[in-house]
């Protein structure tokens, strides 16, 4: 039987403090583009790494850990202890790295919380195009949204 790999998507409490926690997003996309730079200022030198998606293949560090997964369905994290989270678990990850930020982010980084905001993330992630250009991001996003059904002939746009 062979040796077990990291367990993917729960959190650790034992993680490497000096190792930085790698955040994959993606660089067409305005929304994820100033999320990830809002970041960027705001956590400590040496505890963030932002990679975009195109790279995350060609990463040493990170390219077993992502092989086969779907980067562009949601937010990516790559833990210092090569665990992955996603989605809201995600955002609570980075959250965690920000200063006056991180009390509210531990406090929510359990199953239910995360459970909790889901749906948020979702949201948020679905409409990312829409609220870029809200707010005056670029709108050029290279994910694929998803197909809305044919419309009947007659119906209204």
């Amino acid at each position: 039987m062979g040796v077990p790999g990291p367990k993917l998507d729960t959190v650790h409490a034992h993680v490497n403090p000096h190792l930085p926690l790698v955040l994959l997003f993606d660089a067409d996309c305005g929304l994820c583009v100033a999320t990830t730079r809002w970041l960027e200022r705001r956590v400590p030198p040496g505890r963030l790494r932002a990679l975009p998606l195109g790279r995350a293949s060609a990463e040493p560090s990170v390219r077993g850990t992502v092989r086969g997964r779907d980067l562009t369905a949601s937010l990516h994290v790559v833990l210092p202890d090569g665990s992955v989270r996603t989605g809201a678990g995600a955002v609570l990850a980075a959250g965690r790295l920000v200063p006056r930020w991180g009390m509210a982010a531990r406090a929510l980084d359990h199953r239910p919380g995360r459970a909790l905001l889901e749906p948020a993330y979702r949201l948020v992630a679905r409409h990312r195009v829409r609220l870029g250009r809200m707010l005056g991001l670029p709108a050029v996003c290279g994910v694929p949204r998803s197909p809305r059904p044919p419309r009947s002939p007659g119906s209204p746009p």
